[in-house]
């Protein structure tokens, strides 16, 4: 498309007329219709002032071959960037929204109910999801900073979620065969110690190896 073509169709698509365009310019009528016409081409800063007042690119405006701003390599890689990003994001989202999910559901089945086995089987599914997880990302061909950074994010919150409970029953485990009578409140607050100094641990750990 010609530049004359793409001055007369954003000039249209933004319901500006000559006049107006001219003024947001600080030229006259004739030279924008001679534009259009394509008996004149504007000078580099009305170029430039054009692009801004239209939202597009320079390039888009002076390269004939592009048809939209979207065939801009520069736009397009933008735009690549973006749509990765948003992958990423919603799948660490999904991955780590399941998880809290199946965390809920333990402290349902080990709060209320007393079940072990189905806490454990909650600690199951977190290990299968972080399995999933990996597979899916060693698969694709998603490789930048970002992805990398969502990564190290993403084993962090599921070792936070996923290991709250393995550590309160190795700690009640523990407890049993401890010979002594304890205070059941202060034996809760050393777990939850435990599980807090483990957890910042794994953290500082897990962000120094996957930088």
């Amino acid at each position: 498309m010609k530049f004359c073509d793409k001055i007369l169709n954003l000039r249209k698509q933004n319901e500006m007329s000559q006049e107006q365009l001219a003024e947001k310019l600080n030229v006259s009528r004739q030279a924008v219709s001679r534009w259009e016409m394509g008996t004149a081409q504007p000078d580099a800063s009305n170029v430039l002032q054009l692009s801004k007042i239209f939202n597009v690119t320079a390039d888009y405006l002076l390269n004939d071959e592009y048809e939209s701003d979207k065939d801009v390599p520069a736009v397009k890689q933008t735009e690549n960037q973006i749509k990765e990003q948003t992958k990423i994001q919603i799948g660490f989202i999904v991955t780590v929204g399941i998880s809290i999910m199946v965390l809920i559901g333990q402290c349902i089945f080990y709060y209320s109910f007393k079940n072990t086995s189905l806490t454990l089987l909650g600690t199951i599914l977190t290990i299968a999801i972080i399995i999933g997880f990996e597979y899916v990302y060693r698969s694709s061909n998603v490789k930048s900073e970002y992805a990398k950074k969502y990564y190290t994010r993403f084993y962090i919150a599921e070792f936070w979620i996923g290991t709250y409970f393995p550590i309160n029953i190795l700690a009640e485990v523990i407890a049993l065969i401890y010979p002594r009578a304890y205070n059941v409140i202060i034996f809760q607050a050393l777990t939850l110690l435990m599980y807090i100094i483990i957890s910042v641990v794994a953290t500082k750990t897990i962000s120094k190896k996957l930088k």
